[in-house]
């Protein structure tokens, strides 16, 4: 009978326990959505760099689909790769697009990321550690963007923009290899992202047809927020 008692005593704890673990989680808020935004801080002696101006509004913005963390990465090589799988680890996005900086051109939505680097300093005044970015990788990855969603959206708020096959040798196409091929955890290879170049701030760009498109502050933005919102749409609400 004390054996049968105690049995009791335990397995009525037990409930209550699972009962009380129930109701926690219950009333716990659910994990939030993230959509994980992310540009380079200035190089070359530069003061700004166009594609943080153009991503630093966004932070905290809300969509159906999740909320955007942004985040400004070295121009260090290997480190800015590094600190993106740690933001990818951090978050748990559910999509990543990273921005960087280009030439006064279009909007560039970068479709391939190629496996080398080129032989440029970096903000530490040091040089790619190797000629490839992963000497196990492959020699390219695609984008996982729906770049012509993308294209048209920004068509439609009037910024100029191409598909481009290069991303060039420095950092950003070795922050694109990184979110591309390696981006860290397993479930990281199944969601959206990609990379997109845009112009330096105050960057006049001049297109086929003549149009002139300066990019100051409120233009690099507005070509963000066409590219995010564009993102954030194609994702279920969360």
């Amino acid at each position: 009978m004390h054996r049968f008692r105690l049995l009791l005593v335990l397995a009525l704890a037990s409930a209550a326990n699972l009962y009380a673990a129930g109701i926690a989680a219950a009333d716990a808020p659910a994990n939030p959505a993230y959509i994980l935004v992310t540009g380079f801080e200035p190089f070359g002696g530069d003061k700004t760099n166009g594609s943080w101006e153009a991503v630093r509004h966004l932070q905290g913005k809300q969509f159906p689909s999740g909320t955007v963390v942004v985040s400004e990465l070295p121009v260090v090589w290997d480190k800015a790769g590094q600190e993106l799988r740690g933001l990818i680890l951090k978050y748990h996005p559910r999509a990543v697009i990273a921005f960087g900086q280009a030439g006064a051109e279009p909007v560039r939505l970068e479709l391939i990321a190629h496996n080398v680097t080129q032989r440029y300093p970096d903000n530490r005044g040091a040089l790619p550690p190797q000629p490839v970015i992963s000497a196990t990788g492959p020699a390219s990855a695609k984008t996982a963007l729906d770049v012509d969603s993308i294209a048209k959206a920004l068509g439609v708020a009037g910024i100029p923009v191409v598909k481009s096959s290069d991303a060039g040798g420095y950092l950003c196409n070795e922050t694109f290899f990184v979110l591309m091929s390696d981006p860290g955890p397993a479930w990281a290879l199944a969601m959206p992202r990609g990379f997109v170049h845009v112009p330096p701030l105050d960057a006049v760009v001049t297109t086929a047809d003549g149009k002139r498109t300066v990019f100051d502050q409120k233009t690099l933005a507005a070509a963000a927020d066409a590219v995010v919102a564009s993102v954030a749409g194609s994702l279920p609400a969360k």
